[in-house]
């Protein structure tokens, strides 16, 4: 495929096809398939893109592409992702996604009333959530720059949303610590990082037998840098009131040993995510009076 972007868009209003030419910007970013397949495992949780009929091929990146992988996301695998991420809780608020990903997430908060600014270091991956966004006819402001040095004004964001973005960091304190400079006094982080003690840890401590057979080292310690419950109080300190959570496991990538155990019970414990809901304490604004 020469182009993954089709030369023209077909976005439904009704019965209407209004058709469109794709931002410039989105179709420089458009890869090969197989990184297109490797956007939508990742964003849809480990599912891989639907077979579809000869002649049926849903094209990357197009309307149905980003739909398909929002399905896999919030009605299947991730079904406790609108709940907790509070998609319909910020209407009237300025939201700041920050992170990887496609902006699955954070077009509904700009669905439910948000007015959402996403900030990405990384220029294609923020033309591919840019497009997401227009595609659904949605706005948002879209910035590109470090996370650790965003072009916002301090105290002006409401809330910010970030999606695996800490355990790639190489400075996740001061990914930390730019939130919080940007955050109002009383605002809310809701961050979502992979957890260390997941059901592989605890595969491998409880069936170690299975790693030296195989010679393979504990995901704990391999790969980008993951997070215990503790860890991420600790690396929130200058917040108030944290509360973390334990979500993301399929019943089939549990043990059989287990599996008769509740899957409420098995995600809390086994979990492959943590989320993060932390405040920006009210006195801030007392010490921000003073500074100046």
């Amino acid at each position: 495929m020469d182009d993954s972007f089709p030369s023209k868009l077909q976005v439904w209003r009704g019965r209407t096809a209004v058709v469109q030419e794709p931002p410039p910007d989105a179709r420089a970013a458009a890869g090969p398939v197989e990184f297109a397949d490797r956007l939508y495992v990742s964003e849809a949780l480990g599912s891989a893109p639907r077979t579809a009929q000869p002649g049926e091929a849903v094209e990357p990146y197009s309307l149905q592409w980003f739909l398909d992988i929002e399905n896999q996301r919030h009605s299947r695998h991730g079904r406790w992702i609108p709940r907790l991420l509070e998609f319909a809780k910020h209407s009237g608020e300025t939201l700041l996604g920050l992170g990887n990903g496609l902006g699955t997430d954070w077009l509904q908060y700009a669905r439910h009333g948000a007015a959402v600014v996403v900030c990405s270091s990384s220029a294609e991956q923020l033309a591919l959530i840019r497009r997401n966004f227009e595609l659904r006819r949605l706005d948002g402001r879209f910035l590109h720059a470090q996370p650790t040095a965003l072009p916002l004004e301090s105290a002006s964001i409401d809330v910010v949303c970030v999606s695996s973005l800490l355990q790639e960091a190489a400075d996740p304190a001061a990914v930390v610590a730019e939130v919080y400079r940007v955050l109002k006094p009383g605002g809310k982080v809701l961050a979502v990082t992979a957890a260390r003690y997941d059901v592989d840890f605890w595969f491998h401590v409880c069936f170690p037998w299975h790693r030296w057979l195989s010679g393979a080292r504990p995901a704990a310690d391999a790969g980008p840098a993951r997070y215990s419950a503790r860890g991420l109080r600790r690396l929130f300190a200058p917040f108030v009131e944290h509360r973390v959570y334990k979500r993301q496991l399929r019943r089939s990538e549990t043990p059989h040993v287990w599996r008769w155990l509740p899957s409420s019970l098995l995600e809390r414990v086994l979990g492959r995510l943590l989320v993060v809901k932390a405040f920006k304490p009210l006195s801030a604004a007392m010490g921000a009076h003073l500074a100046a």
